[in-house]
């Protein structure tokens, strides 16, 4: 097996770049699966699929 530890590094590397951003990033990802929902039920409830 052969490693890349300079890939790796560079993996870590990013990932704690992305760490002080993690809260914001969690709240755009919430809000973005939370409006698909919405909009996804609301499209189903328009065509005749009753909300659950």
């Amino acid at each position: 097996m052969i490693f890349n530890y300079d890939l790796q590094n560079a993996i870590v590397a990013f990932v704690d770049s992305l760490r002080p951003t993690a809260d914001l990033q969690r709240a755009i990802y919430l809000d973005a699966v939370s409006g698909f929902a919405t909009t996804v039920s609301n499209f189903l409830t328009s065509i005749g699929y009753p909300p659950r």
